[in-house]
């Protein structure tokens, strides 16, 4: 690395501790639901957005700068995360905590034929965070579903750059428990994954996991605005790509901040000719749990601007 490109990563770390120094201290982790520190984080990262703006290149550089590149990692051994890692089983009557090795503990539990939704968090999240808490109770309304949580706050906290490789840790440590739950007799097709942020790639990098091992695909990814800062134009290991699943959809409300600009809500060119009217005749694509692979593409819709925020047909156009 150059003298100039040392200067400027040196510029960017300080400007980032700088970032960190001033509202880190500011919320507790475990705030309340209605407000915590990954949103204000999140609502800060724009701040450094322009370090990783350009993709991998500067983001590649700043961390392997300070031995923070996922090669880098492996070169140090640093890739055990298997004791940092558990999974929530989610109950109505409350959450049962496994190891993410306890594969054979959590079966006992779910059996082999239930329908399966592991729920991974973002940046500064947890299985009891913002995230898990917004959509476990709907989902615990689906008949004999079983809910799952992958707990990675110890791992993706207030240190973007490490934890954007940690999450990569992350994701093969979770397709490894999958791909056991599989050898044991579970079908991919009743294992459902829903990442928001960082998760959305934890879970893609746990699909092509499951793929790499059992030769097989799980039946779907939903990705909720999956994180940009260091993982636009990166190499397909590293981040959720359509090929991970059977069925992999994105969700996008903030393209070009913080989340990807990479292409679910009426089939349209872009978002001028869906304002226009110009895409009304065009195929519908359902949005959320219930949603079903169609005509791949980019799909636009209107929201509201409060709770539940859904439209209905009125949203799509």
């Amino acid at each position: 690395m150059s003298g100039w490109q040392r200067q400027r990563v040196i510029l960017s770390l300080h400007r980032l501790i700088l970032l960190g120094g001033v509202y880190a201290p500011i919320v507790p982790h475990k705030d309340s639901s209605k407000f915590s520190l990954g949103s204000l984080m999140e609502a800060a990262l724009p701040a450094i957005h322009p370090i990783v703006a350009a993709g991998s290149n500067r983001c590649e550089a700043f961390k392997s700068f300070f031995g923070l590149t996922y090669e880098q990692m492996q070169e140090k051994n640093f890739t055990s995360f298997r004791d940092s890692l558990n999974i929530d089983h989610i109950t109505k009557n409350g959450n049962i905590k496994y190891n993410i090795t306890a594969h054979k503990r959590l079966e006992r539990f779910v059996g082999t034929s239930r329908d399966i939704v592991v729920l991974v968090h973002g940046f500064l999240e947890s299985s009891d965070g913002v995230m898990v808490n917004g959509l476990a109770p709907a989902l615990l309304k689906q008949p004999g579903l079983v809910v799952l949580a992958l707990d990675g706050r110890k791992l993706i906290n207030l240190e973007y750059f490490r934890s954007s490789t940690y999450a990569r840790f992350m994701g093969e440590n979770l397709g490894t428990f999958l791909s056991e739950l599989i050898k044991d007799g579970h079908n991919p097709s009743k294992i459902t994954l829903i990442g928001h942020s960082l998760g959305a790639h934890i879970a893609g990098i746990a699909g092509k996991r499951v793929h790499e091992v059992t030769g097989k695909l799980l039946s779907r990814i939903a990705g909720l605005d999956p994180a940009g800062p260091c993982f636009s134009n990166v190499s397909l290991a590293g981040r959720l790509d359509p090929g991970d699943a059977e069925y992999v959809d994105v969700i996008h409300t903030n393209g070009g901040m913080l989340g990807l600009l990479e292409p679910v809500a009426r089939k349209c060119g872009n978002w001028t000719m869906f304002k226009s009217g110009l895409c009304s005749k065009n195929e519908v694509a359902f949005m959320g749990f219930g949603s079903k692979e169609g005509p791949p593409g980019t799909y636009y819709l209107n929201t509201g601007s409060s709770l539940p925020y859904g439209l209905g047909p009125a949203g799509s156009g």
